[in-house]
């Protein structure tokens, strides 16, 4: 809502995480070169909200990993929270009290004259009005909701405290009732990638259908038995399979032992496809210093993304993989997923987000890993910890 103080917040959230901060609003008015209430009282409010949608989708494509402050009323149109829910965004919701706002929006008189009416009533009225409209539809799409009362620095350290849980990935390893699924993860603002697993798939007749059809990020994995494969490919039937859809996803998740074929499916990605390099060890969990040289062995292809999925058989085998992550941040600016498997240690799919920029596969009901927890219960255990 108006006078949350979000862009206060976003500002100062964009400055903490060192990310650019963009406010849809401004963009906006820059664009049409007037004020919202100018141009609004000259054209109306749908015009205005063609701008918007416009602004918004130019906004999502060419400001990558940035903070964007939205305007109060842009999520309660359905095209754009299709925007917003394809781009994978992490959607923050500010709440504010209604007695909260309107004694804010007394104390602010000066960017109330620049704020048109969205209801043609008194201040007051307006401002209940549209609260009431909005509430419902605000309670929906958000992957966390804050409360913004007075104590701004509490509001910015509840974001900072949980900002790095919203990057989960559900693979799909069973295409039996895929429909379904895919309702479940277009439907959910907590799932943010999709793992296609095609060593799993039987017919590709319809798999460009079964992409077309799925509104988040997608990873289009394909894995040695060794691995946790299915069928038995060699390298070079994975290298070809992958090859053939890489244009139409947003990732391709590749094993290094496939080193032969890396570099050529590198050099056939486009622009909008990134590289996952992974390295699985089902049976244990390598030294510190062997899993150092993974990585470095990783780095020759320049990868987007760096996975590591190991088998932990003590604890002493999870400090490794803490140790591991600390040092991938202090020496690498890139996206990592680090994990280990197995019932013991299913509090490192949650602990190791809280600690670094990570995402993280939770499963869809059935398991691509040992003790793959499931999303839901997992989203649980973080937010109502």
């Amino acid at each position: 809502m108006r006078w949350t103080w979000k862009s206060t917040i976003w500002k100062l959230l964009a400055k903490k995480l060192n990310k650019n901060f963009v406010d849809l609003d401004f963009y906006i008015t820059n664009k049409i070169n007037a004020t919202i209430d100018q141009f609004v009282k000259e054209n109306w409010w749908d015009k205005f909200r063609d701008n918007e949608y416009k602004s918004l989708k130019e906004v999502l494509e060419n400001y990558n990993d940035s903070i964007i402050s939205l305007g109060g009323w842009t999520i309660i149109f359905e095209r754009n929270q299709k925007l917003l829910l394809k781009n994978s965004y992490k959607l923050i919701y500010v709440y504010s009290d209604l007695d909260v706002i309107t004694k804010r929006v007394v104390d602010d008189q000066i960017n109330l004259e620049n704020r048109p009416s969205l209801t043609w009533s008194n201040l007051y009225d307006d401002l209940k009005t549209v609260y009431e409209e909005r509430k419902d539809i605000y309670e929906k799409f958000y992957d966390l909701k804050v409360t913004n009362n007075w104590i701004l620095e509490d509001c910015l350290d509840e974001i900072l405290s949980k900002v790095n849980y919203w990057s989960v990935c559900v693979p799909i390893i069973d295409f039996d009732k895929i429909e379904e699924k895919i309702g479940v993860i277009n439907n959910s603002n907590k799932v943010k990638f999709v793992e296609l697993r095609i060593d799993y798939l039987d017919d590709f007749e319809k798999f460009d259908e079964i992409i077309s059809k799925i509104n988040k990020k997608i990873i289009l994995t394909n894995r040695k038995k060794i691995e946790w494969w299915r069928y038995t490919w060699n390298s070079k039937d994975s290298f070809l399979l992958l090859s053939k859809y890489i244009d139409k996803v947003d990732y391709v998740d590749f094993e290094l032992s496939n080193w032969e074929y890396v570099k050529d499916l590198k050099n056939r990605l486009w622009n909008k496809t990134k590289l996952i390099i992974s390295y699985h060890n089902f049976l244990e969990t390598p030294n510190f210093y062997d899993l150092k040289k993974v990585i470095e062995s990783m780095s020759m292809y320049n990868p987007d993304v760096y996975k590591i999925a190991v088998m932990p058989n003590c604890e002493k085998d999870v400090e490794i993989m803490y140790k591991l992550c600390k040092y991938f941040k202090d020496n690498y600016d890139k996206d990592f997923v680090f994990i280990s498997m197995w019932k013991l240690w299913e509090k490192t799919r949650w602990e190791f987000p809280k600690i670094w920029k990570i995402f993280s596969f939770w499963s869809l009901g059935e398991e691509s890993a040992p003790w793959q927890i499931s999303f839901e219960k997992l989203y649980d255990l973080i937010y109502n910890d």
